[in-house]
């Protein structure tokens, strides 16, 4: 049995385009100028160290931004949706017999709201909010020590670099997904544990930490995978070599 950790903005619930309207919105009560498309595509491009030293807003009133951005996504839940072919996948690691749980950022009040409405509160064991904006590594640590877990049997599931560098604190393998905010090139240039283009290949990602020489056919990706982000994704035909992970690609 594997145990993925997933993310929850980006990584589960597609919740860029409706952050970006909030910190634009509120932009001119914490003094930064709003993101255009051009500086978003830009951010996306970044590591999260880059991004910050860049950023327009003091560390110090971050985690005051963050909360209220947060506050604001709980009103507009409603309009946020799953990655494609996500939540079937879901069901299939916890009928495969992996245990999943959530960790993010953001409230636990709000990703309950949105597991919820998209009826998959049952796949995860728990959920763990308010997690510091640099604090994933530390948090990581603890649920896996807490947990009594195999370190060699736990996948931390997420969409920045930031998820890469905090897993890599920690010594456990992360899937990183190409459909959230950090840009494919990003991500692999991280060096991800697994690249992940499609949910479904988080399957073949949690069965080769129970059996390496599992991964199916059709659940090995080429290398030319198309890059599935949330906006226009591509999503591979499951009968086809697009459709899973395989280490270290």
């Amino acid at each position: 049995m594997a145990f993925l950790i997933f993310d929850f903005d980006g990584t589960i619930a597609d919740t860029l385009d409706v952050i970006v309207r909030i910190t634009n919105r509120i932009a001119p009560e914490y003094g930064y100028s709003p993101t255009t498309p051009e500086k978003l595509r830009y951010y996306q491009s970044l590591s999260t160290q880059e991004m910050l030293k860049q950023s327009e807003i003091p560390l110090f009133r971050l985690p005051f931004l963050l909360r209220r951005v947060r506050r604001e996504l709980g009103k507009e839940l409603e309009t946020v949706s799953i990655a494609p072919e996500l939540a079937p996948t879901l069901r299939e690691l916890v009928a495969r017999g992996h245990q999943l749980t959530i960790m993010s950022s953001n409230t636990r009040k709000n990703i309950e709201k949105f597991l919820i409405r998209h009826e998959i509160r049952d796949v995860s064991d728990s959920i763990l909010g308010g997690v510091g904006l640099l604090s994933k590594g530390r948090v990581l640590k603890r649920i896996v020590q807490r947990g009594n877990l195999d370190f060699s049997q736990v996948i931390y599931v997420g969409d920045e670099t930031r998820d890469v560098d905090a897993s890599n604190q920690v010594g456990i393998l992360v899937a990183a997904v190409t459909w959230g905010f950090s840009s494919r090139e990003a991500l692999s240039q991280q060096k991800p544990g697994f690249l992940i283009d499609h949910p479904r290949q988080l399957i073949g990602a949690a069965q080769t930490l129970v059996n390496p020489s599992w991964v199916r056919k059709e659940y090995r990706p080429l290398p030319t995978t198309p890059i599935a982000r949330w906006h226009g994704v591509i999503e591979p035909p499951l009968d086809s070599a697009h459709s899973s992970a395989v280490p270290g690609s």
